[in-house]
């Protein structure tokens, strides 16, 4: 049985009409994301989901020569995903349930950066922001930390020493997408392609610290007297938009954000296996884990996903009734 952090659903579910699901990247949602399909149950045999991946001719082999991404969410790794023999159905399975989330995160992250670059323009015009579009922008420093979240009384105030183009200069380094091989080669590390006890007792894809926290799981190999463990999810869309999270704000990963920014800037698209090579505070392996995630991407051929595009809401064929 999956903890209480799950999803504890009893039937899959399909949803022709569109689905509107509302999830956090902080503080507050500003944006739903749109399903189209949803498959939830407990247990999620995998089975189900190859049945409703089959019925909307879903397959990552596809996506890879353009096809677009249904908006598809699978609340939760299959159960019995460790008993598919075939280990390039298990990863490609795991891809199919993972890319959708990576790339409807992206989508809220695009919103909100989209709101940021036009108070950015009109500032550059000479014009003052409204009333409205200030707290909007103070509420995003909140959400994405520029400015520390701790006193409500003050929600809708700027600090002093913080003008609206410091805010929004940070929140452009900040609210931008993540690559979406690096999500997948991070999910399939952090998670053994799904298959750990994280995974499947959390939710947990990527292997998010968190201390003195009564729901997390403790790892079995943490040492007497430490305080650590990992941070469990209801489902592994929560679980992504966490990681996006704390990729787009914790200050381990400035480099990360950096580089990704001159990217954006030059050439406007995201190398996942470059920007991987920022990420040697994400695991107590340093380097290793840096090559690790090359690994991964270069043999799974993930850098091809990095140009995959969901469909627009209602587009999927209802032929997967």
């Amino acid at each position: 049985m999956r903890n209480s952090a799950a999803v504890a659903s009893t039937t899959i579910l399909w949803a022709i009409a569109a689905v509107l699901v509302g999830q956090s990247l902080g503080p507050q949602t500003p944006q739903p994301i749109h399903w189209d399909f949803e498959v939830s149950a407990d247990p999620l045999p995998v089975a189900a989901v190859e049945d409703t991946f089959s019925k909307l001719d879903y397959d990552v082999s596809h996506v890879r020569r353009g096809q677009a991404v249904p908006r598809i969410l699978v609340r939760t790794i299959p159960d019995d995903l460790g008993q598919v023999p075939e280990v390039d159905r298990r990863k490609d399975l795991f891809l199919a349930a993972v890319l959708p989330l990576a790339l409807a995160v992206n989508e809220q992250i695009s919103a909100e950066r989209v709101e940021v670059k036009a108070m950015a323009e009109k500032i550059a015009l000479g014009r003052d922001l409204t009333f409205l579009e200030q707290q909007e922008l103070n509420r995003l420093a909140r959400v994405y930390r520029v400015i520390d979240d701790t006193d409500d009384a003050d929600a809708d105030k700027t600090p002093p020493d913080l003008s609206a183009n410091d805010l929004i200069d940070e929140l452009m380094l900040r609210a931008a997408p993540l690559p979406v091989s690096l999500v997948l080669a991070q999910a399939a590390e952090e998670s053994a392609w799904g298959l750990s006890r994280f995974a499947s007792e959390g939710n947990a894809l990527y292997g998010q610290w968190v201390w003195n926290d009564g729901l997390g799981i403790i790892p079995k190999s943490r040492a007497d007297g430490q305080t650590h463990s990992v941070r469990a999810f209801r489902d592994i869309h929560e679980s992504t938009l966490s990681y996006a999270h704390n990729l787009n704000t914790h200050r381990a990963y400035s480099a990360f954000r950096n580089v990704r920014a001159n990217m954006l800037n030059t050439t406007g698209r995201l190398d996942g296996f470059a920007l991987a090579g920022t990420l040697t505070r994400y695991s107590g392996r340093g380097q290793a884990y840096v090559s690790s995630l090359r690994t991964i991407i270069r043999s799974n051929d993930l850098s091809a996903l990095d140009r995959a595009q969901l469909g627009k809401p209602g587009s999927t064929s209802a032929t997967a009734t």
